[in-house]
């Protein structure tokens, strides 16, 4: 999405950054799941509105995301 590392956290989303629209969440979610080499179901995409809650979909997974 080119936005600085340094401003994202868990609390960033697509209401927090404008350039995080839905083409952009699914292809940031293949890439979640091509990096740490997952599945997230349709409910999880959906429910993936923040970084903080793929981190926690990560971890539900096994995978410690920090």
């Amino acid at each position: 999405m080119n936005v600085p590392i340094a401003s994202v956290s868990d609390a960033s989303s697509p209401e927090t950054l404008r350039r995080w629209d839905s083409l952009r969440h699914l292809d940031l979610m293949n890439t979640v799941e091509d990096e740490y080499d997952v599945r997230f179901s349709a409910a999880d995409l959906a429910k993936a509105r923040s970084v903080g809650e793929i981190r926690r979909l990560l971890h539900e997974k096994g995978i410690d995301a920090a």
